[in-house]
């Protein structure tokens, strides 16, 4: 039996989850290079399967860029209603071997097993059960990570993909952390781990060594005793469990910062599709909505404004949202997460659409569950401007 842990945080991470999810709809992909995005020449990759990225393929990557590197990719349009589906099935699986969940996207979730310990007393053996549940459930498998802290769960699932399970044991932080490359710590992007390692600093161990403290005091400045504390691995950040939405949101984390508005405005237009047809299946309109960027220094920015009145159709919704992203965007900076929330949701007022809007509206639906969003058009109805309808809507994976 193993020793009981003062704190115990668990993450999971569906492995690749678009991709994985084309393979559930058409098994004959398995195995194959497969990617989920839009088409050349405006499309972008939302997600590659492991095969594919073998190749240099990765998510917000133009599509155009992604054939190139592997002229015999197979693109798949995203498919939204599975994975709602699938989500729904995974939020099922948490809620029976948890009692609080923190779901960070989709695909990926953190939970606080530590008043768990006594039913489970062996976290590998808990993280098996799980594994083999979801698998079980809906033909997916993921990467589940034990850990004292969120941070260091969340970089051992990283480094066991895929279909892992790590265990790190408390105690065993720092030298699990220690030969792992800088670029693994939150806050190391490109920019940054280029900087460190041209001080000859390439491992998270070599944070902590003495005869670099100087120079990196020099470089970074007071972000040097975060980065310390986090190569000690060291974290108290909580779980903050999922309470009754009051809000809806999706946010994705991408593997190379950026600040292409090319890439940022299809993705967020991608949100706000799913988002409110979230909105319209549950009867409910958005009063207000947040734009939100993460740089690569980890600063967050948002822009929350209010709609002139309760909405919940998104040509009409996108014009103020892309004018809070174009506002928040600052040239100089480049973003390793874009997000959008809706807000302020009520039901809605009756009616937002007059009768031949409405049943145009209830068959625009209809298609979004059998199809996904951005597969049909309404000719009759408003249409936001640049319509992204055929690029792809979420890029972490």
């Amino acid at each position: 039996m193993s020793a009981r842990w003062t704190r115990q945080i668990l993450f999971g991470d569906i492995d690749a989850m678009f991709a994985s999810a084309a393979v559930l709809a058409d098994p004959s992909l398995a195995g194959k290079p497969v990617a989920v995005g839009g088409p050349p020449p405006r499309g972008i990759i939302a997600a590659a399967s492991y095969a594919v990225r073998r190749f240099g393929v990765r998510s917000a990557m133009p599509t155009i860029q992604a054939m190139r590197l592997c002229p015999q990719l197979i693109l798949v349009p995203p498919n939204r209603p599975l994975y709602a589906r699938l989500h729904r099935q995974l939020q099922d699986i948490t809620t029976r071997f948890f009692p609080e969940t923190e779901w960070t996207s989709i695909d990926e979730f953190y939970t606080d097993t530590t008043r768990l310990q006594t039913r489970h007393p062996d976290p590998r053996a808990l993280g098996l059960a799980l594994k083999a549940a979801i698998l079980d459930t809906t033909g997916l498998t993921c990467t589940i990570a034990l850990a004292s802290g969120k941070t260091v769960a969340k970089i051992a699932a990283d480094a066991y993909k895929p279909d892992g399970l790590a265990v790190i044991e408390p105690g065993s932080e720092a030298a699990f952390l220690a030969p792992l490359p800088i670029r693994s710590l939150p806050g190391m992007g490109p920019k940054s781990t280029e900087a460190v390692e041209r001080l000859g600093v390439h491992t998270v161990g070599d944070l902590l060594a003495p005869r670099f403290t100087p120079s990196l005091m020099r470089l970074v400045g007071t972000r040097l005793a975060a980065l310390q504390s986090l190569a000690r691995g060291l974290d108290s950040d909580p779980v903050v469990p999922d309470r009754e939405a009051k809000s809806v949101s999706h946010e994705t984390t991408f593997e190379e910062d950026t600040n292409d508005p090319a890439i940022l405005e299809p993705i967020v237009h991608g949100f706000l599709e799913t988002l409110a047809h979230d909105l319209r299946r549950e009867g409910l309109a958005a009063g207000a909505f947040t734009v939100k960027l993460k740089d690569s220094h980890f600063h967050i920015t948002t822009r929350q404004r209010k709609f002139a009145t309760p909405l919940n159709y998104d040509p009409d919704m996108w014009p103020d949202i892309r004018l809070a992203l174009t506002d928040l965007v600052q040239p100089r900076s480049r973003y390793r997460l874009v997000g959008l929330g809706l807000s302020d949701l009520a039901p809605a007022p009756e009616p937002l659409f007059d009768r031949r809007q409405r049943d145009a509206v209830a068959v625009l639906d209809q298609l979004i569950e059998r199809h996904g969003t951005g597969v049909i058009r309404l000719g009759g109805l408003p249409q936001g401007k640049d319509s992204a309808a055929t690029r792809p809507r979420r890029t972490k994976e």
